[in-house]
């Protein structure tokens, strides 16, 4: 499980880093904090339930957490929801993610139906899309996981 949200973790921060980097356009390359691109955006974790299996929020809402932490995010560079079964909560939340910033958003659908939707308004914002665990079927995510 570990070894997978690393993965995960990874390829979000790749993303991330590529769909929230800053100006490039910019030649100063004296710009003294290590000289890393200043990341904006959030990353949201869209959770399905705590019905189906406890996994959600006491494995995957703690891993990801803690691997978002390893990596040098602060509480404020990420958002992990859970939609406790509800399609129009979760739909909800990812519109939420989107005003405060989310950038990438890693969905892990109540069905394939609410998930396309919410993949669809959330690409049509320029979000990058990561189906997790389970796949968005006429979903049109960026990437499955």
């Amino acid at each position: 499980m570990r070894r997978m949200l690393g993965v995960v973790l990874g390829a979000m921060l790749a993303l991330g880093a590529t769909a929230c980097g800053g100006d490039d356009s910019s030649s100063d390359s004296s710009s003294g904090s290590g000289g890393g691109k200043e990341l904006s955006g959030k990353i949201a974790v869209l959770l399905p339930d705590s019905k189906s299996s406890d996994r959600w929020e006491n494995a995957d809402r703690r891993f990801f957490g803690e691997a978002f932490k390893a990596a040098g995010l602060s509480d404020d560079d990420f958002i992990i929801n859970n939609a406790q079964g509800d399609p129009a909560t979760q739909r909800s939340q990812a519109e939420q993610a989107i005003t405060e910033g989310a950038k990438v958003i890693l969905l892990v659908n109540l069905d394939s139906g609410s998930g396309a939707a919410i993949i669809a308004a959330s690409k049509a914002q320029g979000v990058t899309m990561i189906d997790y665990d389970r796949l968005t079927l006429k979903g049109d995510a960026d990437y499955y996981v």
